[in-house]
């Protein structure tokens, strides 16, 4: 490597310029494909029929909070794919157009290969048999067909020793290192941290991550409230936008008296047992206030695209 640098410092050689696609401009070539994919893909997989397929696709390029983690614990699958469809929407439709018509796909590093008991796994029946007396969550859950099959994709690379088989009970992907995995293996993303218990503990640096949601994709991993006040569950969520930080109380620890709400997208919809927790459906997204000082128990990951 330094005998190549040396010799373009000799020669006066530059690297070449990087290239940046314009988000706009990834959507119009996410929807390229997918009308290209569609004239070729006239074989239904996954019960799930080609343009149904490409239908939700097209949505999902259109506004990706909508993507749906449905009845899965897939949340963390969910949190990296909703930060690609929003950053690099081609490359996610790509890995879903490939996984879609061969059971293999890839995005950098990623590599996911689904099994045949799962290419053969009947999901409109299985919800059926699952939610047939709860209407709404029958009924999103099975426009959330497409999704789920993303979603399996993503959860599979993350298994070295097991496939994904469809079933609701399977072992999932829940920690933050596989999280923080997905990001580096993508080859989206410059860098990749998961900060430090100091730094969360220290005030600057804390907000200086989480004010990052802007530019860079913010996931926080704990154990949040989403359905409902009295409900904490394992989760990841991704920032929305920076958070609100207001001071109240008399502790003489100064990580007690200062208050964070902040916005994360989750499931893609409303569940109805969330209906307590303040609710933007714009963003699909869930407002939760903390103190400074809990922030020492959530995993916060930091992931920088890179300008291309």
């Amino acid at each position: 490597m330094e005998i190549i640098e040396s010799l373009k410092e000799l020669l006066g050689w530059d690297d070449p310029p990087v290239v940046v696609v314009p988000r706009a401009q990834r959507r119009i070539q996410a929807k390229a494909s997918i009308e290209a994919w569609l004239e070729r893909q006239t074989t239904p997989q996954y019960k799930l029929a080609p343009y149904k397929f490409a239908e939700r696709l097209r949505a999902l390029v259109d506004a990706p909070q909508t993507l749906r983690q449905g009845a899965y614990g897939w949340c963390l699958p969910a949190a990296f794919l909703n930060s690609v469809l929003r950053r690099f929407p081609d490359v996610a439709v790509q890995f879903g157009l490939d996984l879609y018509a061969t059971g293999e796909a890839s995005i950098g590093d990623i590599e996911a290969t689904m099994s045949d008991t799962f290419r053969a796994f009947d999901y409109p029946e299985a919800i059926r048999a699952a939610y047939g007396s709860d209407e709404r969550a029958r009924d999103l859950f099975l426009l959330s067909h497409a999704d789920w099959l993303l979603l399996a994709g993503i959860e599979q690379a993350t298994h070295a020793v097991f496939s994904v088989t469809g079933e609701f009970n399977q072992l999932v992907s829940l920690t933050t290192g596989a999280l923080v995995k997905l990001f580096e293996d993508s080859g989206l993303y410059a860098a990749v941290s998961d900060l430090s218990a100091a730094d969360k503990r220290d005030r600057q640096k804390l907000l200086e991550a989480l004010n990052k949601s802007a530019t860079h994709d913010v996931v926080l991993v704990a154990d949040m409230k989403r359905f409902g006040p009295t409900g904490l569950t394992r989760h990841a969520g991704r920032l929305v936008s920076a958070p609100t930080v207001t001071t109240s109380g008399n502790s003489p620890n100064p990580a007690d008296n200062e208050m964070i709400a902040l916005q994360y997208w989750s499931w893609g919809f409303q569940p109805t047992r969330a209906n307590d927790l303040p609710f933007d459906p714009e963003e699909n997204a869930f407002t939760i206030s903390m103190s400074r000082r809990q922030f020492i128990n959530v995993d916060i990951v930091v992931a920088e695209p890179k300008p291309i």
